[in-house]
């Protein structure tokens, strides 16, 4: 009788955008699916607001957080954000590593901005990058990242773009941090916004997502299964941890 081993799931971290929590990101990525491939954990930022983006309280009760503040003035928004790069390398020292990260909105930027040489082995002294790829949706708040685009961010990466997204332009300039020859993107027709129902109508996008899987994900888990075409299991196989380690302002 053989005897078969079963591998777990990988893991991705996911990070939510401002004024929004890890109740929002789990229907994200309900939407992308990622829970087909994944071991989902979740991580609301450090920095607590008293309010949330327009519509979310229909799906989440609160608290709602930020990687930083832009009502607050300059100096302390650039204190904040240093805060949540302190969180992330704290976060992945004692739960990492992890095989892939997803983020949306200011969350694409906080990981653009951690993803860099400059923050992970420069600054917080890792010996790897805590993730080997990331998926990045409607990518904002480019303007607190403060690494130079001169050497780009060598990890592959998948850009979802929406085309009536007011924010377009800065998802597009946060794309340009990352190496062009392992970027993937997607545009999809709605706007600011990943769904929990996005997988049904971006049957496209679902599709090059596990490409995408297939080839990044490690080589050891690579030459157990056939990724290029991923199956995708029931919600109830879904696995995730969602961590708060929140702070009020």
């Amino acid at each position: 009788m053989t005897k078969m081993t079963v591998r777990p799931k990988p893991r991705v971290l996911c990070l939510h955008g401002g004024d929004s929590n890890s109740d929002i990101t789990y229907f994200q990525t309900t939407g992308l699916r990622l829970y087909s491939n994944f071991e989902c954990i979740y991580l609301d930022a450090p920095h607590i607001v008293d309010r949330c983006y327009p519509g979310l309280d229909r799906f989440s009760d609160g608290p709602f957080y930020v990687w930083a503040d832009p009502t607050k003035p300059k100096q302390q928004q650039e204190t904040e954000w240093d805060a949540s790069l302190e969180l992330i390398a704290k976060f992945c020292e004692e739960n990492g590593p992890f095989d892939g990260v997803y983020g949306f909105s200011q969350g694409a930027a906080i990981i653009t901005n951690f993803s860099h040489t400059k923050i992970w082995k420069e600054r917080f002294h890792m010996t790897a990058c805590p993730w080997k790829f990331a998926i990045l949706g409607c990518g904002g708040a480019s303007n607190y990242i403060t690494i130079s685009k001169e050497t780009s961010i060598d990890i592959p990466s998948f850009h979802i773009f929406g085309a009536k997204d007011g924010l377009l332009p800065d998802s597009k300039r946060i794309a340009e941090y990352w190496n062009l020859s392992q970027r993937l993107t997607h545009t999809h027709g709605r706007g600011h916004e990943i769904d929990s129902q996005m997988g049904a109508r971006e049957i496209e996008m679902i599709n090059k997502l596990g490409q995408f899987f297939g080839e990044h994900l490690s080589s050891e888990k690579a030459d157990d299964e056939s990724s290029s075409n991923v199956p995708i299991p029931e919600a109830s196989q879904l696995t995730s941890t969602k961590i708060c380690e929140a702070v009020p302002n």
